[in-house]
């Protein structure tokens, strides 16, 4: 039978344990105490005493208290007895390092003396066993363990790994078990946890309903894997007004979810998609729901093609509601409330240079236009127009023309 390692820890643990004593060693023949010799001398020349770590401890460099440490040292790790006990330590010779070195007594009980088997079955590192891990950051899967590996690609927040095999200069080989995506990750960015449940593995629900709308991200909210706020499912952030494409809707125990891509999963509400208005026109034309948050929509027909968070006008200066046509197109200018007959000193006057791609759709100077000056998307804040970032007025220009409807309503 081969030697038993938790025979050894028994042993060391059991009501029959005594610590290594001064005068236990100091009948050893000289032989068997010569400092780092490391060789076993027959039975017949000296009586070999050896102990085993019952506690995790550390090997120094002398019995002094400020002596060095050398490294810690696990449960049930063999040392031959070289010296007798000097204040709280041993001297003893490491077959695990083939060195020597000095170790605390009160750590160790006493074994017989193992086989050269015996010490080749102890010694030998434990058989690694996978584990389940979680990124507790966002983390970065690399081709290699060394700091030349290449980064080949980011690994959300809570996401499970597998980890495969022990670790290599601070990174450890993972597999992503929903993609099989395999890689070596940070050993600082993950942490010990259970199996995943069964949930995680399952796949993506069908749609209630396919949408197929352009849309915007109202307020900030995460993106999830699956229609689920489970942290395991986050993918990543969304911002206010950040353009998304509605593809399609899910309901479940946990509300109402658009579908915004391939597996990626938002709450309905924190997304504005157009809604058709009583009224569409033939060919291109420009829908404004003035309703907050404030949406501006472009048309081909009855079919959206893109929308866009808007800053509509003030209480005091209300974006006029109707059915319009592009009258004129300035594609850069200087607005001046002093053609309206606002003073440029007043509480509501305005100078504002470089103004871009204002398309004006009433005679008294309401236009959908760049807002550079504001970023309330989707909100009062204007004198009448309807503001939008440089990407969206751009769209617009580059979409309409004069002449093109414009459809402004709550």
């Amino acid at each position: 039978m081969g030697f038993n390692r938790f025979a050894v820890l028994v042993a060391a643990i059991g009501a029959a344990l005594t610590l290594v004593s001064t005068s236990l060693v100091a009948n050893v023949p000289e032989a068997a105490l010569a400092q780092g010799t490391g060789a076993a001398a027959s039975p017949a020349q000296q009586t070999e005493i050896w102990v085993a770590t019952h506690s995790p401890t550390e090997i120094w460099a002398g019995p002094e208290a400020d002596a060095d440490s050398f490294g810690s040292v696990r449960i049930g790790i063999p040392f031959k007895v070289l010296t007798p006990q000097q204040g709280s330590r041993l001297q003893v010779y490491n077959p695990l390092t083939d060195n020597v070195g000095w170790i605390d007594a009160a750590a160790v009980g006493p074994i017989a003396t193992p086989t050269p088997e015996q010490l080749a079955e102890l010694l030998a590192p434990p058989a690694f066993e996978p584990w389940w891990a979680m990124t507790h950051t966002p983390a970065v899967a690399y081709s290699a363990p060394g700091p030349d590996a290449t980064a080949w690609t980011r690994i959300p927040q809570w996401r499970y790994l597998h980890v495969l095999a022990p670790d290599e200069s601070g990174r450890v080989l993972t597999v992503d078990p929903r993609n099989d995506g395999y890689g070596y990750v940070d050993t600082a960015v993950l942490g010990a946890v259970g199996a995943p449940p069964a949930d995680y593995f399952a796949g993506p629900p069908p749609d209630d309903e396919t949408l197929n709308l352009p849309g915007r991200v109202i307020g900030t909210v995460d993106r999830y894997e699956r229609p689920s706020r489970e942290n395991y499912f986050a993918l990543d952030r969304l911002f206010h007004a950040d353009p998304v494409t509605v593809e399609g809707l899910v309901s479940n125990d946990e509300g109402n979810w658009y579908r915004v891509g391939d597996k990626a999963y938002v709450p309905t509400d924190n997304v504005r998609v157009p809604r058709l208005p009583d009224r569409t026109f033939a060919g291109r034309w420009v829908d404004a729901n003035i309703s907050e948050p404030v949406m501006v929509t472009a048309y081909e027909g009855d079919r959206p093609v893109y929308s866009a968070l808007a800053v509509k006008g003030t209480v005091a200066f209300q974006t006029p509601t109707g059915v319009f046509r592009i009258l004129r197109r300035v594609a850069n200018e200087t607005m001046d409330s002093a053609t309206l007959g606002i003073p440029r000193t007043s509480p509501n006057g305005y100078y504002l240079k470089d103004v871009l791609y204002t398309q004006y759709f009433t005679g008294d100077g309401a236009a959908l236009h760049y807002n550079y000056w504001r970023s309330n998307w989707g909100y009062a804040g204007s004198h009448g127009c309807m503001g939008m970032n440089y990407d969206d007025s751009k769209f617009f220009w580059d979409f309409a023309s004069v002449g093109t409807p414009v459809y402004v309503h709550f």
